[in-house]
């Protein structure tokens, strides 16, 4: 059985100050019987010293001591104090008993005081025996009394503990339940609120006042997160919409290409031919499209590892150039590659090809015949950076942050030559996945410049310096 957090607080308050209250009492127990013990010692010691003067101002009259005792005794009739004054010996001169047995009375060792407790039956004394010197002999002076008093005072403070204890832990457990439900309401609101909350009505948000205290930035908090997701499946919808959309053209044109060849019975073989590399071209698109889009969703599963290793990210770009520059050729565009010599890094050597392969194809579809595409590779303080640069007609500034979005495309003009506009979404993830980054380093009416940074680079001829 599970208990709500309002019971589980009560019951920890209850307990721990259960535990407080008991490390109170015996602590009270302890401090009020050293200090009865005390006041009680010195009641004793003062009127044991009282009693001495007494006598002592006797036996300077008198000279006698059982007559200077019995003086003394006479004027020290005190209820429920025993003195008893002893001579050199010990043996008692006069006293007042008041119950106390005499021969349990104690004899201090030499001219020290002492102070002891006697148990006589049920009964416990404190008793206190003095011995005293003066010019007419030696001398003692006890004084005691019971202890009923003080075991008197310590069973009525111990039932006023085991009373006021559990009234206190009532009331307690009460205030703890009462407080706990009050701080639990808001979150029970909120919990109300968000079992209502679906995938179609991710714009409703929790309300409530707007606290600085916990529940308060709880709420803010979970409203923040309810944005994510609201931003997150805005995000899938728009992602499927666009990807029907841009699957539905190449399959239009493939079909389309079919059914008008098949529309007449008989055709030759040219136009046959030329058909098929409709067909085939469009599928080819079609394939480059869903093996983006499944780099994508894996990537958004975490499903996408990369696999590093240590290379030269120069041989992986030299790669890369010659293949730009037979696509720079078919399309009639100068190209021109810059790439600093025997730069080592740790990467995915088939991802960071893609990355820089989609950006090279990227800069040659958006520049046009008699222009230029240039690659270079530049080593850095633990980085090497990737930079494409090409002389199209530029990135108005309001687009420069969503060319990096899935399936935006600036110029729809060119959608019949391939792309879905996946390229630089997927650039950019290989760059982050490295710990690096993709940026648009700048753009204007004379071109672009793409700049990929990939950290730890290390070219081997500093490292040996």
């Amino acid at each position: 059985m599970t208990l709500s957090i309002r019971t589980r607080l009560t019951l920890w308050y209850v307990a721990v100050l259960a535990l407080v209250l008991t490390a109170f009492g015996v602590g009270v127990l302890w401090l009020q019987t050293r200090f009865s013990r005390s006041q009680f010692d010195e009641e004793l010691s003062t009127l044991g010293a009282t009693v001495s003067s007494a006598l002592r101002g006797e036996l300077s009259e008198s000279h006698d001591l059982p007559r200077a005792a019995s003086e003394t005794r006479n004027d020290f009739n005190i209820p429920n104090r025993t003195i008893a004054i002893l001579d050199g010996d010990g043996r008692p001169v006069a006293a007042h008993w008041r119950g106390f047995r005499r021969a349990d009375l104690p004899r201090p060792d030499g001219d020290r005081t002492l102070t002891t407790t006697v148990v006589q039956g049920n009964r416990r004394w404190r008793v206190r025996v003095q011995r005293e010197e003066s010019v007419d002999g030696t001398f003692a002076v006890a004084v005691a009394a019971s202890e009923d008093m003080l075991v008197r005072e310590r069973s009525l403070l111990i039932k006023a503990l085991l009373v006021g204890a559990p009234g206190a832990l009532v009331l307690a457990a009460i205030v703890c339940w009462w407080t706990a439900s009050r701080a639990m309401r808001p979150l029970i609101h909120m919990s109300e609120q968000a079992e209502v909350i679906t995938l179609n009505s991710l714009d409703t948000r929790l309300r409530g006042p707007d606290r600085n205290d916990e529940v308060g930035q709880l709420r803010r908090a979970f409203n923040r997160l309810l944005d994510r997701v609201a931003a997150g499946v805005a995000t899938q919808r728009r992602f499927m919409a666009d990807a029907s959309h841009e699957l539905r053209t190449p399959i239009s044109a493939a079909r389309t290409a079919a059914e008008v060849t098949l529309a007449r019975p008989h055709r030759g073989e040219d136009e046959y031919r030329d058909a098929l590399t409709i067909v085939a071209g469009q599928t080819t698109r079609l394939g480059r499209m869903v093996d983006d889009m499944l780099v994508l969703a894996r990537v958004d599963a975490g499903g996408h590892r990369i696999r590093p290793h240590q290379c030269l990210i120069t041989d992986v770009m030299a790669e890369c150039a010659e293949v730009a520059r037979v696509l720079c050729v078919a399309k009639g565009v100068a190209f021109e590659a810059r790439l600093e010599p025997a730069i080592s890094c740790e990467i995915d050597e088939a991802l960071v090809r893609q990355l820089a392969l989609n950006l090279l194809e990227n800069a040659v579809n958006y520049t046009a015949e008699g222009g230029g595409v240039a690659l270079a590779l530049r080593a850095g303080f633990e980085f090497a950076e990737i930079v494409v640069t090409d002389t199209g007609c530029g990135i108005p500034a309001s687009d420069r942050d969503r060319i990096f979005e899935r399936f935006v495309r600036l110029d729809e003009a060119r959608r019949a030559e391939g792309g879905a506009g996946l390229g630089l979404p997927i650039a950019r993830w290989i760059a982050e996945a490295h710990h690096g980054s993709l940026w648009l380093e700048a753009s204007g009416p004379s071109g672009s410049t793409f700049v990929a940074r990939l950290p730890h680079a290390i070219a081997p001829a500093r490292a040996a310096s």
